[in-house]
C-alpha cells in the first residue's frame, strides 16, 4: 500500500477575527503522559503502526514474533496500534508486516497538527459575545430553520461529535448530552472540553483549540434542538490527533447506534483505517458529515470530506459567497453558512468565529432533522433531500461555479416546505446505495 508521510489531520476552523481574549485553561489530563502519543516527526508518530489481522489471528503471537507491543486496540474489528521496536525503519517494518499472512493490512499511524487559521494565527479563534447573539444571529433565517422546526426538531436522533470534547454543563447543552461518550485522548470517560495547560504542538500557544467541540455542539443544538449529542473526544486541546484515534472514535459512534457523525476535522492522507471506518458507518445507516477544510484551495484527496460515504461541507457567508478561507472543488457535497457564526463555549460563554467546522455542524443538525422526520430514511435518501433542496450558489460565486457542492443548505425545503413556506411536500427517497459526496 502507498504511504503518505506528510499526512496532517487538522481541525477545520478558521480564524474569522483578529486578536481576542483567549479561553481559560483549566487543568486537565497531560497528553504527554499517554504512551500512545510521542513527538511528531515527518508526518507520522514515530515507531507506531496500525495493523488489521485476519479473523482468528493472535495479536499476542504477532507481538512475540516481531517484538512489537499493542498499545491500543479495536478488538471487535481486529485493529491494533503497535509500538515498534526502537531503531526500526518504519517503512521497511510496515512492508514486513504487510507481507505477513496474518495481517490484512498495515500502515503507519499518521500524525496531526494544530489547524492553520486564515490569518496565520491559530489563537484565539473567536470573539466572546453576549448570549442573545446566539439565537439572534442571521444563520437560522439563512437556512430556513423556523419553517423546518414545524416539521422536525430532531427528537429521537443522536449525533456523535468527534472533537475536543463538550461542556455538557453549558446552559444550551444541559440535558442534550447522552452518556456513553469516551475520551480517546486520555483513554477515559472524561469528555469535558478542557485543556491540559501545555503547548503540545509546539506552536507557542497553549490549548488553542479548547472550546472547538463545544462550538460545534452548540450549532447542532441550534439546528436540531431535540436531538441528543454523544461526545467522543478524539482531538486534544491543541487540535491534534492521529488516524488510529479517529478510527476509534468512528467505531465507538457506530457501536453506540448514533444516527449522524460530525467530523469537523480533516486529513490530507489516503488513510485506509479511516476509510474503512467511514465505510462501516455508512453500512450501519449513519450519515457522516465532514469539513472541507480552511485553506482556500481545491483538495480532492482530503479526508474525511472527499470520501464517497461522507457529506463534505464548504463554508459561505451571509451573501452566499464562499468564505475566503473555505476549500472548494468537486469533492464538496454541500455548502452552509460558516462566516461570522455565534455558538457556545465552555463556561456558559458564547463566541463568534468562522470555519468549515461550523458549516459542518449545521449540516449535521439538518441531517438529524430529516432522520427524526423519517427514521427509516437511508443516508443516501437524506443526502438526496439535502442536495435537491440546496440553493444554487453559482451566480454569487463567479470563478467557483460547480465547486461548492449542490449549493447552500436550505433546511426548510429539505423538510418538505416550498420556498413560500405554504406547501409542504412529501419526503423524497432514493433507494439503494449511491454516492455520498456530491451529485
Amino acid at each position: 500500500m502507498s504511504v503518505r508521510r506528510r499526512n496532517q489531520l487538522v481541525v477545520a476552523v478558521a480564524c474569522g477575527c483578529g486578536l481576542a481574549a483567549g479561553l481559560s485553561n483549566p487543568a486537565g489530563a497531560d497528553r504527554l503522559s499517554n504512551p500512545r502519543m510521542g513527538p511528531i516527526e515527518n508526518g507520522f508518530v514515530p515507531n507506531q503502526a496500525v495493523v488489521e489481522l485476519v479473523p482468528g489471528a493472535s495479536i499476542d503471537d504477532l507481538n512475540a514474533d516481531y517484538g512489537t507491543v499493542a498499545i491500543a486496540g479495536i478488538q471487535s474489528r481486529n485493529l491494533y496500534l503497535l509500538e515498534l521496536p526502537e531503531g526500526t525503519d518504519e517503512l521497511e517494518f510496515q512492508a514486513t508486516l504487510d507481507a505477513d499472512p496474518r495481517v490484512v493490512e498495515a500502515e503507519l499511524n499518521d500524525d496531526s497538527q494544530a489547524p492553520v487559521a486564515v490569518t496565520g494565527d491559530t489563537q484565539p479563534f473567536f470573539f466572546y459575545v453576549q448570549p442573545f447573539e446566539y439565537l439572534g444571529q442571521v444563520t437560522p433565517q439563512l437556512i430556513g430553520l423556523g419553517l423546518a422546526h414545524q416539521g422536525s426538531t430532531g427528537s429521537g436522533v443522536v449525533v456523535a461529535v468527534l472533537d475536543t470534547g463538550i461542556d455538557s454543563t453549558h446552559e444550551v447543552l444541559v440535558g442534550r448530552v447522552v452518556p456513553g461518550g469516551f475520551n480517546f485522548v486520555d483513554s477515559n470517560t472524561d469528555v469535558a472540553d478542557v485543556g491540559n495547560g501545555l503547548d503540545d504542538d509546539g506552536d507557542s500557544y497553549i490549548d488553542e483549540m479548547v472550546g472547538h467541540g463545544t462550538l460545534v455542539a452548540g450549532l447542532i443544538a441550534m439546528v436540531a434542538p431535540d436531538a441528543l449529542i454523544l461526545p467522543v473526544k478524539v482531538l486534544d486541546s491543541d487540535g491534534m490527533s492521529d488516524s488510529f484515534r479517529i478510527a476509534q472514535g468512528v467505531y465507538h459512534a457506530i457501536d453506540h447506534g448514533v444516527d449522524v457523525i460530525n467530523l469537523s476535522l480533516s486529513t490530507n492522507n489516503h488513510n485506509q483505517i479511516i476509510r474503512r471506518a467511514l465505510d462501516d458507518a455508512r453500512a450501519a445507516g449513519i450519515v457522516v458529515v465532514a469539513a472541507a477544510g480552511n485553506r482556500d484551495r481545491e483538495h480532492p484527496e482530503q479526508l474525511p470530506a472527499a470520501h464517497e460515504a461522507v457529506i463534505g461541507v464548504a463554508a459561505t457567508d451571509a451573501n452566499d459567497v464562499k468564505g475566503e478561507f473555505s476549500n472548494y472543488g468537486s469533492y464538496v457535497s454541500l455548502s452552509a453558512p460558516g462566516v461570522d457564526l455565534v455558538s457556545t463555549l465552555p463556561g456558559n460563554l458564547y463566541g463568534r468565529t468562522a470555519g468549515t467546522s461550523l458549516s459542518t455542524a449545521l449540516v449535521s443538525g439538518a441531517a438529524a432533522l430529516i432522520r427524526a422526520a423519517d427514521p427509516q430514511a437511508s443516508p443516501e435518501a437524506i443526502e438526496l433531500l439535502l442536495f435537491q433542496a440546496a440553493d444554487d450558489l453559482d451566480a454569487s460565486n463567479p470563478g467557483h461555479e460547480g465547486q461548492l457542492g449542490a449549493g447552500r443548505l436550505n433546511v426548510a425545503v429539505a423538510l418538505g416546505f416550498a420556498p413560500t413556506g405554504l406547501a409542504p411536500r412529501p419526503l423524497l427517497r432514493k433507494m439503494g446505495k449511491g454516492g455520498g459526496s456530491g451529485i
